[in-house]
């Protein structure tokens, strides 16, 4: 069951598409990291699956409605909630107040302590907005959004600017909404925090999709390389094994298969009459992986990973969008 099921979907400003017939799937219950650089259509895919703009074909989907029908999308305000990566916030009002205020919007609204428990705010109830650090402004962002109970949430930039001990919390909090069937939409800049949280990726790059998969999948069917490196030995006359350079005194290899560099090196060593110190193996990371899609223009498939098609999803995690070829 999906909680998003977009097919054909194309937006023209009247200068050319932005979004060029794409098709995006999100299984109910999970968390879906979209990514893409500026101006890949990302922005304008997400707004028009909020109902905050209009396409100009294709079907949409959110909970079962169409967020570009006006009686769907009053159904939808209530069922599905939107963190932006900035919001104003009164800054005289107390947190106590301002969630109170939040709540009237809804029919079933989690109680002012409930939801401030949920975000470890509740020390904070009496507290002005303004006096609140930005770890917990964010909180307070997040508690306003869960006041409703939504089914979707869409989630910009949740921890960007914060301190680990804030990100720590705000990514445990967004992981719990997912273990309660809460379906998740996440942009982020910060790749390490997707690679964390996101059961799927999708990437974008001018109104199409390049790469679609878990974070692991991404990584492994990328351009993206394993770093083999070691301190450079004494006395080897600046000769060095196939494949590698000299950076800031360490020997360093690119490779995407570690097991046969690691045997050639230790070969070489034995060969200069040498031992190798300071060896690590540092695998690519999913930042690694969507900066070698982006360059390359394309994601490089996964085993299993689908995707890129019209109707490109699949139930294992792995799902897909694009546009047919």
């Amino acid at each position: 069951m999906y909680a998003i099921n977009a097919t054909d979907i194309t937006k023209d400003y009247g200068k050319g598409e932005v979004l060029h017939g794409i098709s995006y799937q999100v299984p109910t219950g999970r968390i879906a990291a979209l990514l893409g650089p500026n101006g890949a259509g990302k922005t304008t895919l997400i707004e028009i699956l909020e109902g905050h703009r209009g396409r100009t074909s294709g079907r949409v989907e959110v909970l079962g409605l169409d967020p570009g029908n006006r009686r769907d999308f009053a159904e939808l305000r209530t069922r599905m909630s939107v963190v932006l990566q900035q919001t104003m916030l009164e800054p005289n009002l107390s947190v106590r107040d301002i969630l109170r205020r939040h709540a009237s919007y809804y029919p079933d609204p989690l109680g002012v302590g409930e939801v401030l428990e949920q975000v470890e705010l509740t020390e904070k109830r009496s507290a002005l907005v303004k006096s609140l650090s930005g770890g917990q402004r964010r909180r307070l962002d997040l508690a306003l959004a869960l006041t409703g109970r939504p089914e979707l949430l869409f989630l910009d930039e949740p921890t960007t600017g914060l301190d680990p001990v804030s990100r720590r919390r705000i990514r445990a909090l967004v992981a719990g909404l997912r273990d309660s069937g809460t379906t998740v939409v996440l942009t982020s800049h910060d790749l390490t925090e997707v690679q964390e949280l996101a059961d799927r990726v999708d990437v974008i790059r001018d109104g199409d999709f390049i790469a679609s998969g878990t974070p692991d999948e991404l990584v492994r069917g990328s351009a993206a390389f394993t770093v083999v490196e070691f301190a450079e030995p004494e006395g080897v006359g600046g000769r060095l094994p196939e494949g590698a350079e000299l950076v800031n005194g360490r020997v360093r290899i690119l490779t995407d298969d570690q097991d046969s560099v690691v045997e050639r090196v230790r070969s070489w060593a034995e060969d200069e009459g040498t031992r190798i110190t300071g060896l690590t193996i540092v695998p690519p990371t999913l930042d690694d992986a969507y900066v070698a899609m982006i360059e390359n223009g394309s994601g490089g498939r996964a085993p299993g990973a689908h995707g890129t098609g019209k109707s490109g999803a699949a139930e294992n995690g792995a799902l897909g969008a694009g546009k047919s070829e």
